[in-house]
């Protein structure tokens, strides 16, 4: 299981360098990048992250203030600080936080904090039951320029499967995803979004046509800037006749 990780920091330097190190351990993420507790703290509502790397001296909301409103969340990450200062230690600990690592982090010491958030979502994966479902997806998080976009499922197009990736067509463009089309296809509306092949989920609202080709197969036709073409599979024909009323 991929450990899903957000990295918080008003320097981009600091975010690039826990980006860095995170990337020699195979187990983790990064989904999201913030420059502010408050873009954070709406991060960490739209998705269901694992692990937050939080610095403390932030303009604005702190990391200990953004600590503390962790904690109202339903679904609370744990928490390392990454800072420069080292006086916060034990305040920061008081807030029950995984581990404190002062800057420059090195390897040995993150991989010890990642560590023991194994061990917390080991026991916390242990009492949940199996049949435990996912929230719906109401924003959809992507990366580019290392920004975090929130992505309204409504402005998505189509959303198409690249190996460990997925690759999402939007009114605001093109963006990569890691998340696998399989969750897609399980967090987003079902009356909306449809599985018509086994590499593409495509939005229903923004299929304009459905055009009919050889051996029983059809093509769904979109109504964006690109007038995309989305094959749907012969298995899944008959699902989305049903889904659209067809005979």
């Amino acid at each position: 299981m991929k450990i899903k990780a957000l990295i918080v920091d008003d320097e981009a330097p600091a975010r690039s360098e826990i980006r860095y190190l995170t990337e020699k351990i195979k187990d983790i993420e990064v989904l999201g990048e913030a420059t502010t507790a408050k873009e954070a703290l709406q991060l960490l509502e739209a998705v269901d992250y694992d692990i937050v790397f939080l610095d403390i001296d932030m303009p604005g909301m702190s990391g200990m203030e953004m600590a503390e409103k962790v904690k109202e969340l339903n679904n609370q990450p744990q928490i390392i600080f990454t800072t420069a200062y080292g006086q916060f230690a034990v305040k920061a600990f008081e807030l029950d936080i995984v581990d404190y690592l002062v800057k420059p982090v090195s390897e040995e010491r993150l991989e010890q904090a990642v560590s023991r958030v194994r061990e917390k979502l080991d026991q916390k994966n242990g009492a949940r039951s199996s049949h435990d479902e996912k929230p719906p997806l109401d924003r959809i998080p992507v990366t580019k320029d290392s920004k975090t976009i929130l992505l309204q499922p409504t402005e998505i197009y189509f959303i198409k499967s690249h190996g460990e990736f997925t690759v999402i067509s939007s009114e605001k463009g093109k963006y990569v995803s890691s998340f696998r089309l399989k969750e897609f296809e399980a967090r987003l509306p079902k009356k909306i979004f449809f599985r018509s092949h086994r590499s593409y989920v495509v939005n229903l609202d923004h299929v304009e046509e459905m055009v009919s080709l050889y051996g029983g197969l059809y093509m769904l036709k979109l109504n964006d800037e690109d007038f995309s073409e989305v094959p749907v599979s012969r298995r899944q024909t008959r699902e989305l006749k049903t889904l659209l009323g067809l005979r």
